[in-house]
């Protein structure tokens, strides 16, 4: 027998073990003892509500909904009611990012907006958001930390569950409890060729290895379109038609909180923007791309790039010559991120918007600033427009004093932009908030 003093000892270590154990590390109540299916959604694209929904509730069956808070009512995307709907038919709500990020490639400070604001834009929205999905399965040890900090109880990677042609000696279902609850496994993304077969092989599977967790990763629900990662209605109805009796032999149905427990944790806000232009004078690039600008524009046009030594001040500038038009435009824009790069709004502020520019276009091209803003769900959205520019073959700047900030805005985006043949220069961006 140790001596007191070790006994005492290791009582504290065995205590402070337990303490610092998370409680989601252990199966929540009623956790499955066979195979759990969970059916999840990425992306909240409007095909899930139109499609997937009937499905499911059809079959008596609730998903995840994984939804970036920045799409949310765009074109191609469920609105805020019909995720609403989702919600109250018993399905869950997840987090994805404000705009579908590759998170490994962001800064930390980056991360934590697109996750943890994310995040706290759902819950502004009313949704219960506990679990996460990682845009493209891509995270890493640093990412997986930020899910935690932002409060989530869970995230999901792609991969790491046998599939047909990938995936050879990995295992056949997800464990209950996972070992590690911020890299949950799943089979491959579900694709246009895979078939109900397939579907079924991810269960049986797992029947036919001491059971565990299959969840299933869906994009698109649709029938005929032009998407690589989309399942038809039918294939989806006929593998449910499939699975539903299946819970007679134990295999069931789960939402991933159903699976994973655990309570909801409290909103966490990311890192605050910044109140200036960054990199103003575009110095610093990466890939000929001034660091926290953007390349923008649209329509028909035909368009190069220079980063110029032809500057205002410092060594760069940033020209763009298009030589070809139908429609559209050309412009060098501050990033439009979840606030690492994009300055700071206040809601009732107006602000000074400065670029240096020149450059030649004909009498009929109308050059302007262009100004965005973006709201607190993540979604961007172009604002306003500065006065017509003349060509110039010196530097000239444009200053542009913006309405006030309309409510529930967060970040200012601007630059000029060319919206005919010709060739324009910027440089040396500032931004200086007027005050209310």
């Amino acid at each position: 027998m140790p001596p007191p003093s070790r006994t005492i000892a290791l009582l504290v270590s065995l205590l402070a073990s337990l303490i610092a154990v998370p409680a989601l590390a252990a199966a929540p109540a009623g956790a499955a003892t066979g195979t759990v299916v969970s059916l999840t959604f990425d992306d909240g694209a409007q095909d899930h509500y139109d499609n997937a929904r009937p499905a499911l509730d059809a079959h008596g069956m609730k998903g995840t909904f994984y939804i970036n808070s920045g799409r949310v009512g765009s074109s191609g995307y469920m609105d805020r009611t019909e995720i609403a709907g989702l919600a109250a038919g018993g399905h869950e709500i997840g987090g994805h990012t404000i705009s579908h990020a590759d998170l490994p490639t962001l800064a930390t400070a980056e991360q934590q907006r697109q996750v943890c604001d994310d995040r706290v834009a759902l819950l502004n929205m009313g949704f219960t958001v506990k679990n996460f999905a990682y845009p493209y399965g891509n995270a890493d040890s640093g990412v997986e930390k930020v899910v935690r900090d932002c409060g989530y109880n869970s995230a999901r990677t792609v991969g790491g569950v046998v599939s047909p042609g990938s995936c050879s000696g990995c295992g056949y279902s997800e464990t209950i409890p996972p070992a590690d609850a911020y890299f949950t496994q799943t089979p491959d993304s579900i694709k246009t060729g895979t078939t109900v077969a397939d579907l079924k092989g991810y269960v049986t599977q797992a029947e036919n290895h001491g059971g565990g967790w299959v969840q299933l990763v869906i994009h698109h629900v649709c029938e005929g379109c032009d998407d690589t990662y989309a399942v038809s209605p039918t294939t989806l109805n006929q593998f449910l038609d499939w699975l539903q009796p299946r819970a007679a032999q134990g295999t069931t149905v789960k939402t991933v909180d159903q699976v994973i427990g655990g309570s909801l944790q409290p909103p966490v806000q990311g890192p605050p923007s910044p109140l200036t232009v960054q990199n103003p004078s575009l110095e610093a690039a990466t890939n000929g791309v001034p660091n926290c600008f953007q390349l923008g524009g649209y329509g028909t046009n035909t368009f190069t790039w220079t980063r110029t030594n032809d500057s205002h001040t410092g060594q760069y500038a940033e020209r763009v010559d298009i030589t070809a038009r139908t429609d559209g435009d050309r412009k060098l824009v501050t990033r439009q991120d979840a606030g690492t790069c994009a300055p700071a709004a206040s809601p009732g502020h107006t602000y000074k918007l400065g670029v240096w520019y020149k450059g030649s276009w004909g009498s009929g091209v109308t050059t302007k600033m262009s100004i965005y803003y973006r709201n607190a769900a993540g979604v961007w959205t172009f604002w306003t427009n500065g006065p017509t520019l003349a060509a110039t073959s010196t530097w000239q700047r444009t200053l542009v004093t913006t309405p006030a900030v309309p409510a529930g805005a967060t970040n200012l985006s601007f630059g000029v932009a060319l919206p005919g043949v010709g060739s324009l220069t910027v440089d040396d961006f500032t931004l200086t908030d007027e005050g209310p």
